[in-house]
């Protein structure tokens, strides 16, 4: 693209025109500071404690910079992604974080675990995905036959957040799986055992004790356990559409979307007698750029 400066000079001078008479106000941003600390996270107003993780190798690594227990190298809207993640996490929520293909998806997910500490369990799901791949595949050990968890089952017994990436493609066989782990926290085993919510499970456990719970083969799903499903959205691409019991289990959100505040500076448009002030956004410094209407591109001041 070929740079003009008559049309760039005959921009400005009409934004100059509209903005005569007016009375321009400075943006003000609202920037959301972030704290940790061993027992603690802060982002804004919200508050969450961090529990000490039984298997320290199942916390994501390298996803986060804390210096002198302040987070660092993280945009506003990153912060309030994650404010809003601990948000729903605090109610017992689960959550649907939709956006463009990519990692930035993952990415958010990813710093979440990292940040309050928690164990994570990934299944990606596809057009291969069946029930087993959820619950627990039949593998052989010394000559026998045995059942072993995966992923959803060790999240919701160990108390893990569950990362399901794909959810867009999953197949129907697979949805009614997730549609009961999400709403009623059950799960009906391949080996005879039945997972029930934990507030259940603590009642019946008082009522009838806990060798009869044994003979029933009921499993307690933990409370501190989370699901997080990264989606594409569809139709837009290639996919298949939640059902609308599926889609009313999660909390969604976008995380593709660049809200206000996303850098460390914040745009501001002042107006004067005869030139505009944009402040850009920078890493360190703000960059002044007087554009003056006489046709020039102006002075780059740091300020």
């Amino acid at each position: 693209m070929v740079f003009n400066p008559a049309v760039t000079v005959r921009r400005i001078d009409v934004l100059i025109r509209i903005l005569n008479g007016r009375k321009t106000h400075k943006l003000q941003p609202n920037f959301v500071r972030a704290y940790s600390d061993e027992g603690k996270v802060t982002i804004g107003n919200v508050s969450i404690a961090i529990r000490s993780p039984k298997n320290i190798e199942y916390v994501p690594r390298k996803y986060l910079t804390v210096e002198t227990s302040e987070l660092r190298n993280l945009s506003q809207s990153a912060l309030r992604n994650l404010r809003w993640m601990m948000q729903k996490d605090l109610l017992g929520q689960d959550m649907f974080l939709l956006g463009r293909p990519g990692p930035s998806r993952r990415n958010v997910a990813l710093q979440y675990l990292e940040l309050t500490q928690r164990e994570l369990e990934y299944v990606a799901l596809s057009r291969d995905t069946t029930e087993a791949d959820l619950k627990q595949r039949r593998e052989i050990q010394n000559s026998t036959a045995k059942y072993f968890d995966q992923s959803a089952v060790r999240a919701a017994t160990e108390g893990r957040i569950l990362v399901i990436e794909g959810i867009e493609k999953a197949e129907r066989n697979v949805l009614p799986v997730l549609n009961n782990l999400l709403e009623n926290r059950e799960m009906h085993l391949e080996d005879g055992r039945f997972l029930i919510p934990s507030s259940r499970y603590d009642k019946l456990l008082e009522e009838h004790g806990q060798e009869e719970i044994s003979k029933w083969r009921l499993v307690r799903v933990d409370e501190n356990f989370r699901v997080i499903a990264l989606g594409l959205p569809v139709p837009r691409y290639t996919g298949q559409p939640l059902d609308p019991p599926l889609r009313s289990r999660f909390q969604g959100r976008d995380v593709s979307t660049v809200g206000f505040g996303v850098s460390k500076a914040f745009y501001v448009v002042l107006h004067f007698s005869q030139k505009l002030m944009f402040v850009l956004p920078g890493r360190d410094t703000l960059v002044a750029v007087l554009l003056h209407s006489s046709g020039a591109l102006g002075n780059i001041l740091s300020l």
